[in-house]
């Protein structure tokens, strides 16, 4: 019985200093890195989904897919990296991935109109 409490207590540990650990690089990350302001403004682009549904033009819209994609796209880069053979410069795989989070969330965005 003991054994089994110590154990218990041990995993429970474990378990939370795992926890306390991911915390730490999660904001590291934030706060540090190119994840940063992207992970910023995507949360931005959450909040804005529960205030406002319609937008009044290409501009204001452009904007919200932006939050709530593009800095998709931006977060991507870090995570998949670039090819060291690549030609590309960072600065259009960067362009190229917030292109192409855009470029998504306006298809989605099309997609909807004909089911509503």
């Amino acid at each position: 019985m003991l054994n089994t409490l110590v154990n218990t207590q041990h995993a429970s540990l474990v378990y939370l200093l795992n926890y306390l650990f991911v915390q730490e690089i999660i904001s590291q990350l934030i706060e540090n890195s190119l994840l940063g302001q992207p992970f910023k403004d995507m949360i931005k682009g959450m909040r804005m989904d529960l205030k406002k549904s319609r937008y009044k033009d290409f501009d204001e819209l452009y904007l919200y897919c932006y939050y709530v994609a593009g800095t998709v796209g931006l977060m991507s880069v870090p995570v998949m990296g670039i090819a060291p053979e690549s030609k590309a410069s960072t600065e259009s795989v960067y362009n190229a991935a917030l292109a192409l989070g855009i470029a998504n969330q306006l298809t989605n965005i099309l997609r909807d109109v004909g089911e509503e």
